[in-house]
């Protein structure tokens, strides 16, 4: 068992890195509301050309994700019909040809 003042001391440890830990998110989460107020606010004072092409923007971007998805689910999709055809294949050679 350690002593009465190593346990003082690891006590007094942990109780401030949790104070230390807590502040810290705290904070983190002041300066995210703080931010997605602003965001806001900024989106509300802009005038209809700002907000067209900030809208044009997120358009472009969200079609240049499409496109990208639909690459890979592309991709996907044909390693899996190429593995179903290695699975057919190697089931065909592992079988028998004299009928047993």
């Amino acid at each position: 068992m350690p002593s009465p003042q190593n346990f003082r001391r690891l006590v007094l440890t942990a109780a401030v890195t949790s104070i230390t830990i807590a502040g810290s998110l705290y904070g983190a989460g002041l300066k995210t509301k703080e931010e997605i107020a602003e965001t806001q606010k900024n989106r509300q004072e802009a005038n209809f050309d700002e907000q067209m092409t900030a809208l044009q923007g997120m358009r472009s971007n969200l079609t240049a994700r499409r496109g990208m998805i639909e690459t890979q689910i592309r991709d996907l999709e044909a390693k899996m019909e190429e593995k179903k055809h290695r699975i057919a294949e190697g089931s065909d050679k592992e079988r028998p040809q004299g009928g047993r």
